[in-house]
């Protein structure tokens, strides 16, 4: 099947996707770039949280012709004012939100499902945060296949440099692009 043809949609994360979260953070192309513990106990300590109302992401799983095939997330800056601030050098506005997101088997990368998952999510974005000025992302300078799905999907590199984080997943340079409501 084409993917142009492909009913993609976006369910709220629940503690049943736990275990298929862990096998998609234990992928090599997954765990290079969300350098995070991907047990069970670790998924449970980073996103129950989430699922329990207690934390104000929200998580997704990602699915296409009602099969899962990968993670997306994202969050306001006004509820994460540390997120805002290790992404203030990259000129990032206030009013922004920020997603995180990655394509859960091999198999599916390189067939344009990252861009177009990142496209409509972004669309989704706009309606449901009708006050935000922007989508935000930063990515590994090593991670090519993900830049340039948001290039793809019209996002635009504001700065390159290293983070001033703790997250082991912002170590060494990164790219931050930036989609602002009126590019999107």
């Amino acid at each position: 099947m084409a993917l142009v043809d492909a009913q993609l949609s976006f369910r709220a994360m629940t503690r049943e996707d736990f275990t298929l979260l862990s096998e998609w953070l234990a992928t090599p192309h997954v765990s290079n770039w969300w350098r995070e513990e991907f047990d069970l106990a670790a998924i449970e300590a980073r996103y129950g949280p989430v699922i329990d109302g207690r934390d104000p992401t929200e998580c997704f799983i990602v699915e296409r012709d009602g099969h899962p095939v990968g993670f997306i997330q994202r969050y306001l800056f006004s509820d994460d004012p540390d997120r805002q601030r290790i992404l203030a050098p990259a000129g990032t506005p206030d009013d922004a939100a920020g997603i995180d997101y990655f394509v859960g088997s091999p198999s599916l990368i390189g067939q344009g499902l990252g861009t177009q998952i990142i496209d409509r999510f972004v669309e989704d974005m706009w309606t449901r945060y009708p006050a935000i000025a922007a989508v935000v992302v930063d990515v590994s300078v090593d991670n090519r296949p993900s830049w340039r799905a948001l290039e793809k999907a019209g996002f635009s590199r504001a700065w390159t440099g290293a983070l001033d984080s703790d997250d082991p997943s912002d170590a060494g340079l990164n790219h931050v692009y930036l989609c602002r409501r009126d590019q999107g």
